[in-house]
């Protein structure tokens, strides 16, 4: 004789006096037994999903700075592309900038004057870390923001068309030349400037890269031919505490570039047309320009 267990008896005996209005309650309870959950148990799988995605996000977050730090280097890319087209178009040199100041002739013009001649830059102008205003309408790059457009590229008599004035990549402006050559070159050392792409060493000489300005050319610690050439190093929130309209400092040209932008460093393309991450404190040992005197080992206190 087949004997019934005592949840047996309740599925067919005492079960069959529960109210007719709980049969699914009555058949999950019979065909499975008991499928309920205690308030421990319900706690238990809340913290085992937190953990999940405690270690999740920060993964997650890693991994979206990986792809917009991929991206950025895919724009220099095609900055470096740009700038080889126009060299190889022009007797291996590059372009002629201008001290508005001395010739009336718009500065920066790197970026639209290329445009014109290569075709629609807009899709790669700004590093998809760096995209927003600073500001509501514009002014100074930061390390999460562009520069331009706004009243600051008309007050540095930028080019006319105000509307394409802004970007956060900034090129190294010791490559070009610039004009007057006889009495500037930037900072008054005419012979520095690169101007052409036969030269040596280069796969250490910057060409642009992340920057909080449209360009910059660094002086070496080491060199008294300039005053505050690049030391002490800057502040993380150097940008930042400043006044969108005003950057001054503007001796201060390494500063433009040490923004922890992309993990502790930031993307440039070289003269050899590579692209690669450079850490803020290697940014010293780069050959900047003819005469550049490399001070190595440079201290950043904030880069843990």
């Amino acid at each position: 004789m087949m004997v019934r267990s005592p949840s047996d008896r309740l599925c067919n005996g005492a079960a069959l006096s529960l109210s007719s209005s709980l049969p699914i309650l009555r058949t999950r309870a019979c065909s499975r037994g008991y499928d309920a959950f205690t308030l421990i148990e319900l706690l238990v799988v809340i913290a085992v999903i937190a953990l999940l995605m405690s270690i999740l996000m920060p993964a997650l977050s890693k991994a979206r700075k990986l792809g917009q730090s991929a991206v950025c280097k895919a724009h220099l890319r095609q900055w470096g592309t740009i700038f080889f087209m126009y060299t190889t178009d022009n007797s291996d040199r590059f372009w002629t900038e201008h001290n508005v100041w001395q010739t009336g002739v718009a500065q920066g013009g790197w970026m639209p004057y290329l445009s014109k001649l290569y075709g629609d830059i807009d899709e790669f102008r700004v590093c998809p870390t760096a995209g927003r205003l600073n500001g509501t309408q514009g002014g100074i790059g930061t390390t999460f923001k562009q520069w331009g457009p706004g009243p600051i590229m008309i007050a540095h008599r930028f080019g006319p068309d105000s509307e394409k004035n802004y970007g956060s990549y900034g090129i190294n402006f010791w490559i070009n030349s610039v004009d007057p050559p006889s009495t500037m070159g930037w900072r008054n050392q005419p012979q520095r400037q690169w101007k052409t792409t036969q030269v040596k060493q280069t796969a250490d000489i910057p060409m642009v890269s992340d920057c909080t300005w449209f360009g910059t050319n660094p002086i070496s610690p080491r060199d008294s031919s300039w005053p505050n050439g690049g030391d002490p190093t800057p502040t993380e929130d150097w940008w930042e505490r400043k006044n969108p309209d005003e950057p001054g400092d503007w001796n201060w040209d390494m500063a433009r570039l040490t923004i922890n932008r992309h993990s502790r460093s930031i993307n440039m393309t070289f003269m050899d047309a590579s692209v690669r991450k450079v850490v803020l404190t290697d940014l010293w040992d780069l050959k900047w320009h003819r005469e550049y005197q490399p001070p190595y080992g440079v201290h950043i206190a904030w880069l843990r």
